[in-house]
Parts: structure tokens; sequence; C-alpha cells
């Protein structure tokens, strides 16, 4: 029975994806087709059959490769409780483990975005930062880690910042190779995919999900001329919103208030002599805008990933 070798568990709107993407680049790197199949975030996976479930996403992989999986939801405390003592139950004690992060506005200004642009939240980001616990619940980064490097020891976990990975994507790929024990190939990395400039229309989670599934790929796309299939993806999809406005300087000074202890225990766990993110830059970048202009063409990247997956499965 083969389960993974490696995890990427987050964080949630930091990246993942265009990561998932790069590993999965590598021939002797297996990942399933859904990038989040969140298997450990459920009791079933205890039980035979569901560990028989997890088991069979890995099932295709070679002998020689490597096997991983990425969910957002191994992060997400205390919403997901139990992640990392079910993967303690079911997994190998020498797992890899890969954490990505992202500064903390940029991701709640990008993960509010996420979750208004599906119709499940209003536009103001101020309330619900002070009202949803899990805005600033999943930007504990250290908090959300440091029971998985209790787990697993430091060693075995690789945290990465958002922004200097997709700055220098070939450079940390060949480093992530090396921690999963593989030959490392940044020149299998194309820097430029995650940038291209798309429509502006976010993906249904559900179609998304469908136009990557084997049943799709297999039986229904060679069913369905080709000009039919791309006038789908760039007519029928709805139109991305306009981004709400961007938080208030009272809602910054809050996010950084109640981040700043955790902040400071990641950059012990990262072993920095600097602070992982600078404060004051955090302040004048959102300082009187709104939320796009707040948002730089890193930050764009993690919206952008998503609305491309549904035209990849084109491809």
């Amino acid at each position: 029975m083969r389960l993974p070798d490696f995890l990427i568990i987050g964080a949630m709107k930091c990246g993942s994806t265009t990561l998932f993407k790069d590993l999965c680049a590598h021939p002797r790197v297996f990942m399933p087709e859904n990038k989040e199949p969140h298997n450990l975030c459920d009791d079933r996976v205890l039980t035979e059959a569901g560990r028989a479930e997890y088991a069979a996403l890995f099932a295709p992989a070679r002998d020689d490769q490597v096997c991983g999986e990425a969910s957002t939801g191994y992060t997400k405390l205390p919403s997901r409780p139990g992640v990392v003592e079910r993967a303690r139950k079911v997994l190998k004690d020498d797992m890899r483990l890969i954490y990505i992060v992202r500064e903390p506005v940029a991701r709640i200004v990008s993960h509010h975005y996420h979750v208004y642009s599906n119709g499940r939240v209003g536009p103001d980001i101020n309330a619900l930062v002070r009202t949803d616990p899990r805005f600033l619940d999943y930007s504990r980064y250290a908090m959300q880690v440091e029971p998985w490097i209790e787990a697993y020891g430091p060693e075995r976990v690789r945290v990465v910042r958002f922004e200097s990975y997709i700055k220098e994507r070939r450079r940390y790929a060949a480093e992530l190779h090396e921690f999963l024990g593989v030959e490392p190939r940044p020149d299998l990395i194309d820097e430029g995919r995650a940038h291209n400039k798309g429509e502006g229309k976010p993906v249904p989670r559900r179609l998304s999900g469908f136009l990557r599934s084997s049943t799709y790929k297999k039986v229904i796309r060679g069913a369905i001329p080709a000009g039919v299939r791309q006038w789908v993806i760039s007519n029928a999809l709805p139109r991305a919103p306009e981004r709400p406005p961007a938080p208030s300087g009272e809602t910054v000074e809050l996010i950084l208030r109640e981040l700043g202890a955790d902040c400071e225990r990641l950059r012990v766990i990262m072993g920095l002599d600097v602070p992982v993110w600078d404060a004051h830059a955090s302040r004048a970048r959102w300082a009187g805008s709104d939320a796009e202009a707040g948002m730089t063409a890193e930050d764009e990247e993690t919206e952008e990933t998503e609305r491309q997956e549904a035209r990849s499965a084109e491809e």
C-alpha cells in the first residue's frame, strides 16, 4: 500500500498551487491530479477502507518516484483539528513536510477575495477580520506548523516564504528537490507561466475539480469539439467581481498586532536574523490603497493560478 512520502501542508492562498505544479514537473515526483484530497482531515482515514482510499490516490506512482499531496486544510487550526495526530497514525515516520507562507495582510486580503468571489461572504473585510477568526488563525503560521515540527522534527519541515519562492522559483524548486531526495532539476520550471494574465474569471471549485478528473479527460473531453470547449472556458464562466475595498488602516494595525508574536515565533523557526516580513512595509503598502492596488504581481499569482486551472485542463 503506497502512501505519501511528503505533504505540502499549506498555507491557504500562499501559492501552494504553483508549488504543487512545479514539483509535479519533476519526473521522479508523483502527486495525484486532485491537488487537495484532504484525507487526513477526517477520521475515515484511520479505518481500513479510508486508508485504502487514500492509498489509491498514489497507486499510479512508479517505484522510483516519491509521492506527495498538497492539502491546505492541514494547517487550518482550530477549524480542522486532529490532522497531525492522524498523520502520525497513518503515515511513515520519515515524512517530509513543506509549508509555504505569505505576508499576513496580503494572505488575508486574498483569502477574503477568494470567498467573496464565490459568494460566501460580503465585501466588508474589516468586519470579517473582527468576526470570523479563520482569517487571522490561518495566518498564524507558527501556531499551525509547530504541531508538525513537534511530531516529525524540525529537520523534516521546510518553511518557504511565498514572496521569495515566486521571485526565484527555479532556485527554491531545486532546494526542495534535494529536500525530497530527488535530483535537482530547476530547468524543468517555467518561471513565467504562473504570471500569465488570465481572463479575470473565477473557476467554480466543483467545475475546476471536474475538469481535472479522469472521467472528464478520458470520456467527456474527446466527445466535445475543441472549439466548443474553449468557448465555454472563455465565455461561459462568470466574470470575477471587482475587488472589494482594502482593509482600513485600523484593520491592518489589528492584523499586525494580533499576529506579531506568532511572526516572531516563525522567525525563530525559520532561523532568520531579521523579521520574516517588514511590518512598516506592510503598513505603507496598504495605506490609502484599494485592494487591487495593494496586491503585487506576486500576490496576483495565487488568484490567477486558480483561474488557470480550468483552462489548463484543456491543454
